[in-house]
């Protein structure tokens, strides 16, 4: 019996430790993007984004495929609210707080950031008067750069603006893409995406469709959630 005792309580403790270990990794983010790299990123778009990107790209004349490349490569698919890189960019598809509400707002940061307990991000009227970028995507009569309906009508727009249409050549729209973010790493790798999309492009089902979407589902959110109590 008590040999039984010391084998349990020894199991325990390495289940115990298992999770302790886990939990810790979970604290960097290279951890929580690789989960998301390896599951959401190798395996197709999410069938539920392919509606919203077609909008989007039908209003302003862009390749649908074009959305997805570049909302996998900034967020890798994500359509969480509280999305805010280290920089300060916000939203599925990043943008900068001051590019979204218009760079003719004064605020002494330079980089783009905005507080949003500062001034109303999503109000179209501000949006227009400061010259911004944010798009109301739904017609609900707010932009709001949380929103991936909104953002992903605002990075098309921001695009189509900038020689990234359907009618554009491959020169034009990569340099569209470096007008989204001026990065040649960053243009490559949209293009990567941008061009698989073209002939091969795999669908990840609804969440409860998919056993293994589950498991990867819920260990993120696991990650997520023991980084953010420790």
């Amino acid at each position: 019996m008590k040999r039984l005792i010391l084998r349990l309580t020894g199991l325990l403790l390495v289940i115990v430790l298992c999770l302790g270990a886990i939990g810790w990794f979970g604290q960097h983010d290279k951890v929580n993007n690789a989960l998301y790299r390896a599951y959401y990123g190798d395996h197709g778009i999410p069938a539920v984004h392919r509606d919203v990107y077609e909008d989007a790209a039908a209003t302003y004349d862009v390749d649908w495929r074009l959305l997805a490349a570049v909302h996998r490569v900034e967020t890798i698919f994500s359509h969480s609210s509280s999305m805010r890189s280290s920089v300060g960019a916000i939203g599925p598809f990043q943008f900068m707080p001051r590019t979204w509400l218009g760079w003719q707002y004064d605020t002494n940061d330079q980089k783009g950031d905005v507080p949003e307990d500062e001034v109303d991000l999503t109000d179209l009227a501000l949006i227009e008067q400061y010259g911004g970028l944010g798009r109301d995507g739904n017609n609900d009569g707010q932009a709001d750069p949380h929103s991936l309906v909104d953002s992903a009508h605002t990075a098309a727009y921001y695009l189509s603006e900038h020689g990234g249409t359907t009618a554009d050549s491959t020169d034009s729209i990569r340099n569209a893409i470096f007008e989204y973010n001026r990065s040649e790493q960053y243009v490559n790798d949209v293009m990567s995406f941008y061009e698989s999309y073209q002939t091969d492009v795999s669908y990840l089902p609804d969440d409860k469709a998919s056993a293994t979407q589950q498991v990867a589902r819920y260990t993120i959110r696991y990650l997520e959630w023991f980084a953010g109590w420790v």
